[in-house]
């Protein structure tokens, strides 16, 4: 579990590299307006995304555990977009991390599944703060690089250590030959608690309400408080709530174990709601980071125990499941992403007020998925009365 969790930091460490960014380093860096980076980097994002559903697809159902060992190398190809000043090779690296980045998911998500043993929530909580403390880790180490060296990203490609040194840690440990991991009876989509379609609205919306929150918080404080090192600041916030929805997802993994998770989740996005309302109206930079981290321990940490329902719901396969609750419900994500900044390019490039109402939005979207987990909670119920109702009609 210790190797797989690494895996999915160190991908998506890579991937975090990216949250900081678009303005103004890479507006800078291509010579191109905010649109057209929105446009390349959540283009990346949305391959990331997509690749996964595909690969589960595509792939051997049983699955491909070399699969372990190649991403996070294809992953750390991102590091190198300051070699070049060309869009388009900048968009090329970018796909080639993306599939990289895309591919683990799913398969580190059903190798994870299977070490974890009974603790379904806990064990799928502990893969998966791997990639929210990576995505944290790297959002803030790009943050502060691009402080310190005066936008330039030319020596980036240093940061390509973590994903190569996890490769050779798969080797070395033997993950690659890994068998067993999806298991034949695991497969079909017979049986489950909950119907796939409302546990991925489910996902999704949790999805977007935290892409929306991850992609725009940096560009609001850099437009809201220019010249106060916001960037440095916007990677902080983003570092801080990922570390604490690292945490919190533990957490919150182990109790829904025994509280239940729809139940966990809707109590999450209640608690959300103050800390993104703080966020939104700090007089100073250096004070996002603080409510950032509640907004983490909520809202950002619950996100696993979608893919633990989803994995235990009906309709489709295990892996096309698993991927398109991960992947797919991230993808719907960046495109809220690609769509909100082609609504801040319609306002001048230092107008913070759309930044900021496209972040309000984050407390619909936790209302929203507070609903749905009312609805899986309904239905868990009345799937529950179905056996005793039939029982008492045949007697």
């Amino acid at each position: 579990m210790a190797i797989l969790t690494l895996a999915h930091f160190s991908v998506d460490f890579c991937g975090g590299l990216m949250i900081p960014l678009p303005e103004p380093t890479l507006v800078q860096h291509l010579g191109v307006a905010l649109p057209r980076v929105a446009l390349l980097v959540g283009g990346a994002a949305i391959v990331i995304n997509v690749v996964q559903p595909v690969s589960a697809w595509l792939l051997p159902a049983r699955g491909m555990p070399v699969i372990l060992a190649a991403a996070p190398a294809a992953a750390a190809l991102i590091t190198c977009i300051g070699l070049t000043h060309s869009y388009a090779l900048v968009g090329a690296m970018l796909i080639v991390s993306g599939i990289g980045i895309g591919m683990l998911h799913p398969e580190g998500a059903l190798a994870a599944h299977c070490v974890a043993g009974k603790r379904k929530g806990f064990g799928m909580s502990i893969f998966l703060s791997g990639g929210y403390f990576g995505y944290a880790s790297g959002s803030l180490t790009s943050g502060i690089w691009v402080e310190h060296t005066n936008q330039n990203i030319t020596h980036l490609w240093i940061l390509a250590a973590p994903a190569l040194l996890t490769t050779f840690l798969v080797f070395a440990s033997g993950l690659h030959r890994l068998e067993g991991h999806v298991a034949k009876e695991d497969e079909s989509a017979a049986k489950g608690k909950f119907p796939f379609v409302p546990v991925f609205a489910l996902a999704a919306c949790i999805a977007l309400t935290l892409c929306t929150y991850v992609r725009f918080i940096t560009v609001w404080l850099v437009r809201r408080f220019p010249g106060e090192a916001a960037q440095g600041w916007g990677g902080a916030t983003v570092f801080a709530g990922g570390l604490a929805g690292a945490l919190g997802g533990i957490f919150w993994g182990h109790v829904s174990d025994r509280w239940g998770r729809p139940q966990i989740i809707a109590f999450a996005q209640l608690l959300a709601m103050p800390f993104l309302f703080l966020v939104l109206r700090v007089q100073s930079p250096n004070m996002a980071p603080v409510w950032g981290v509640g907004f983490g321990l909520t809202l950002g940490a619950v996100f696993p125990l979608s893919v633990v329902l989803a994995q235990n719901s009906r309709g489709l396969a295990q892996r096309l499941r698993m991927a398109l609750a991960i992947g797919g419900a991230w993808g719907l994500g960046e495109v809220g992403f690609i769509l909100g900044s082609r609504y801040i390019g319609r306002f001048p490039e230092t107008a913070h007020e759309p930044v900021h109402l496209i972040l309000s939005l984050c407390g619909l979207g936790a209302a929203i998925t507070a609903a749905l987990c009312g609805l899986l909670i309904w239905l868990q119920r009345r799937e529950e009365r179905l056996p005793a109702a039939t029982s008492a009609a045949n007697s």
